[in-house]
């Protein structure tokens, strides 16, 4: 009976919505608890009789363990599955910020931030899988943008609703509100687990060195891809500065340096959060139709960010007129959607048992970038003005100079990985191998015309080479097929030679007819 293969699905089922839809909520929830301190910085100062960079300390400890928790995170939701990965992110989130909304001293505080960062960090990832189970692969640039615009969500209700929700009810209901509706979301989690249609992933990956001793192995492999790396330098140079100004320095930039007021300064992040929901529809659209188009777009937005800094930094007196303000605040929103390039990267140049690592890999470096962002901008603040809480124009000049640097390695580094893994594709297709993107050629490559011709003159040789010896095998089965026939012939001639005299002894050994003691009785003649 033979067996017929199972079917691969073409479409996501209905469910696969609703599926991603409360693994997106648990991420709008883990970026409104990451972005509260953006507009809630100032009465973090007050209520713990913090410096400048005492505060950066709470964002730097929350972004770090995020970071350092991408890896981990990864190989965890390769092992045991999203959903469990969302509900212990979710119970983790929702604990800290009640312990966050209690807490009166500094290091109970930094305890609570630091608990959100661990928490927040299982998010992304998870959601990200959900994505790539339940969707087919055409399908994972949309919703990997829609995921980002989820994530508005959270950063909508950490700016203007927090704000006044914090000038009305206080520091204390506030958070702890924030608290319980993140551990009241757990009961979309408690539920089981269904198989996802699109993966082998849990199978392949509860087998896989992920789930056992060679864990290392599997993070040196996705960090030495051209396109891991890649990934990792998009996601620091577009997001690590954005994320420096808009969870923590760029309320107090715009109402300390720029003279803003608080609903004012809070108008602007909200600016920057509908400018980035608009743009994570656009660029999510734009790579989904034009794939090669993705990390021309990353550097792009990436130079544009590099150049509102200088704006800002270099404009005379420091203080830039509002609309100049708006324009660079539209540019540096545009930062954040553009490093979902990072995930897609992550996952198109990854086996399938591997692709939460790499994403954690990559992951790692918008966040390790914005750690070192907070913690040079209000360095720098301490530095020049001292422990004070409101801050110079002149030294907000200089801590900014720290963010456009980070921008300018990053521009650097991503530009150098890009190059280098244009060739590497440049390389396989001109073999014949299958690549990620198609892309074509350009005088500027790392590698000419003359040795992609070389290479796919040597890649036609070797299938020339494989040609002729499968050619060659398939003559040599042929023969031995010949020669088995031509045996089991002589074989059987001989066989049947051997029975003939048996059968010939065997019927001369047999009675005749006129033998038979029933034949005729012979008449003798008597003598007379």
């Amino acid at each position: 009976m033979s067996i017929t293969p199972p079917v691969r699905p073409t479409a996501a089922p209905r469910r696969a919505w609703m599926i991603w839809g409360v693994g997106a909520g648990v991420y709008v929830l883990a970026v409104f608890h990451r972005s509260s301190l953006g507009v809630a910085g100032p009465q973090a100062a007050e209520r713990f009789h913090l410096t400048a960079g005492q505060l950066s300390s709470f964002v730097m400890l929350q972004l770090g363990l995020y970071a350092l928790m991408q890896v981990p995170t990864g190989i965890l939701v390769d092992r045991f599955g999203p959903r469990r990965m969302l509900l212990a992110a979710t119970v983790t989130m929702g604990c800290a910020q009640i312990l966050f909304s209690l807490v009166t001293t500094y290091p109970l505080a930094l305890l609570a931030r630091g608990l959100l960062g661990t928490g927040d960090a299982m998010c992304y990832i998870s959601v990200l899988r959900l994505a790539a189970g339940w969707f087919p692969p055409r399908q994972y640039p949309i919703i990997t943008a829609y995921t980002g615009l989820l994530g508005t969500a959270g950063n909508l209700v950490a700016t203007i609703p927090l704000t006044a929700m914090l000038h009305q009810f206080g520091w204390t209901p506030t958070f702890l509100v924030a608290g319980v509706l993140s551990l009241a979301y757990v009961g979309l989690l408690v539920r089981k687990a269904t198989a996802a249609p699109f993966t082998q992933v849990a199978a392949v990956a509860a087998d896989s060195p992920v789930a056992g001793t060679r864990v290392w192995d599997e993070v040196k492999a996705a960090w030495r891809m051209p396109g891991g790396r890649l990934g990792f330098w998009v996601h620091l140079t577009t997001m690590a500065a954005p994320v420096a100004f808009t969870t923590l320095w760029g309320f107090p930039y715009l109402t300390q340096a720029i003279g803003l007021s608080a609903s004012a300064a809070s108008s602007m992040l909200l600016l920057m959060v509908l400018v980035g929901l608009v743009s994570n529809l656009t660029i999510g659209r734009a790579v989904a139709l034009r794939p090669e188009a993705r990390t021309p777009i990353a550097v792009l937005v990436a130079g544009a960010c590099l150049l509102g800094w200088i704006v800002l930094i270099g404009w005379p007196g420091g203080r830039p007129p509002l609309a100049v303000v708006i324009v660079v605040l539209v540019v540096l929103s545009i930062g954040g959607p553009a490093s979902a390039v990072a995930f897609m990267l992550a996952r198109d140049y990854n086996p399938r048992h591997r692709i939460s690592t790499a994403t954690g890999m990559v992951n790692i470096g918008g966040f390790c970038g914005a750690v070192i962002g907070v913690y040079t901008v209000g360095l720098v603040l301490d530095g020049i003005d001292g422990p004070v809480q409101i801050h110079s124009v002149g030294a907000y000049r200089w801590a900014f100079g720290t963010l456009a640097l980070l921008t300018a390695i990053g521009l650097w580094r991503m530009t150098t990985w890009w190059l280098r893994t244009r060739a590497v594709v440049l390389l396989a297709a001109a073999r014949g191998e299958p690549v990620p993107v198609q892309i074509q050629p350009h005088r500027w490559e790392l590698v000419d015309q003359a040795l992609l011709e070389r290479e796919a003159q040597l890649a036609d040789e070797a299938r020339q080479v494989e040609e002729a010896r499968q050619v060659e095998e398939a003559r040599q089965v042929e023969e031995a097929r010949q020669v088995e026939e031509a045996r089991q012939v002589e074989e059987a001639r001989r066989a049947e030679n051997a029975a003939r005299p048996s059968a010939e002894a065997a019927a001369d050994a047999s009675p005749t007819p006129d033998d038979s003691p029933t034949g005729p009785i012979p008449v003798v003649e008597q003598s007379r």
